[in-house]
């Protein structure tokens, strides 16, 4: 146990091996480590995850996981930009568990992205990817 705590990485491979997503993902999250929840995202088939009926991933998690991945989207950012699309596009808005909190932490996230389309640095595949995220946020919050 002692070694697992050491490398949260060998935990979570256990989890992922055993299809137990839900679980990894919200032990990934409870860490507060955007690099731990990245690494995770990059080992999984986070669209299939996804796309699965019923989704494996609870919205309150789909949420959490939304708003951390735009906490450190100047690293690795157009895979987040890519997770995050894909996530926002799973969150069902109406959803009892997690409608209170949709709207701020979807506007918290569209300032986010906001600030990083301003840069400089943003490439032009970035931008692009930050229109088709803005879309899905967009249309999340005129539905609300």
């Amino acid at each position: 146990m002692p070694e697992a705590q050491l490398d949260p990485t060998k935990e979570l491979s256990r989890m992922i091996a055993e299809k137990k997503y839900d679980e990894a993902f919200t032990s990934a999250l409870h860490r507060s480590d955007v690099s731990i929840v990245s690494w995770l995202c990059s080992q999984v088939d986070l669209q299939g995850i996804l796309s699965m009926k019923p989704c494996l991933l609870s919205q309150g998690l789909l949420l959490a996981l939304f708003q951390q991945l735009a906490c450190d989207i100047n690293n690795e950012t157009s895979r987040k930009l890519a997770w995050m699309t894909d996530v926002a596009v799973a969150i069902i808005p109406s959803d009892p568990t997690i409608a209170v909190h949709v709207v701020p932490i979807f506007r918290q996230v569209s300032q986010i992205v906001d600030h990083l389309q301003s840069m400089s640095t943003t490439s032009a595949s970035e931008s692009a990817s930050i229109r088709v995220l803005k879309f899905v946020i967009n249309s999340v919050l005129s539905g609300k």
